[in-house]
């Protein structure tokens, strides 16, 4: 499972055309803003300019996350995702069919889709083992071990690095509760695993025991939280 990016503001993607850019229209939405639900008869291509987007599926009592927009990625309405503004946006959109044609005259611009399309795959990919073969416990090592090794700085302790997540939001990414994912924290803290040295700010002190943790070998004898 991939490393949520932070919310940040960036240019257009390099590569965008400026007669392309043009064609886009361009909105201000608020955070919690719905921007698109799955059988939306709106067909789009969004390229963020600020902000975060959160990608996820959901039933009628249950929400799991798939992946974070971050500011210069590209993405579609046409899915069966729904797409929610994690933070103020600013979102450009145009038709599919437009943006389609203006691929089939430049074929190199598949190469600026392909990345995020990738890592929501990948990403789909983790969370259906997670939840076939990993419990709560598992998943939340397995997520750690990605971010350090994607964002970690070693330090004298450990490996050090920053989340732009609350303790809600990683459990909407592992399929469990808040409550869930703060007693596994502190159980993490309590066998100085990891330590959590300023508010969203992580260090992993023992990642042979994250990863027992995460292949489900640590030997809880504390019990397992569900």
């Amino acid at each position: 499972m991939s490393a949520p990016p932070t919310r940040s503001a960036a240019p257009a993607r390099p590569g965008l055309p400026p007669e392309l850019l043009a064609r886009f229209s361009s909105q201000q939405l608020p955070p919690g803003y719905l921007l698109s639900t799955p059988g939306s008869p709106k067909d789009r291509i969004l390229l963020l300019r600020e902000g975060r987007i959160r990608v996820f599926v959901a039933s009628e009592d249950k929400e799991l996350t798939l992946a974070y927009l971050s500011a210069g990625e590209l993405f579609s309405t046409h899915t069966r995702a729904y797409l929610r503004c994690d933070s103020a946006c600013c979102v450009l959109s145009m038709p599919t069919a437009d943006f389609a044609r203006s691929m089939a005259h430049q074929p190199g611009m598949l190469a600026l889709v392909m990345p995020v399309l990738g890592r929501i795959l990948d990403n789909s990919i983790a969370l259906i083992e997670d939840l076939a073969f990993r419990d709560v416990a598992g998943r939340l090592a397995r997520f750690l071990l990605v971010s350090a090794r994607q964002q970690g700085v070693a330090t004298a302790p450990g490996m050090r690095f920053g989340l732009d997540l609350s303790a809600g939001e990683i459990a909407l990414l592992l399929g469990c509760t808040r409550q869930t994912v703060s007693s596994l924290f502190k159980r993490l803290e309590r066998e100085a695993i990891l330590t959590r040295p300023a508010r969203r700010q992580f260090v992993v002190l023992q990642p042979d025991a994250l990863l027992r943790w995460q292949e489900g070998e640590e030997g809880r004898t504390s019990g397992t939280v569900g």
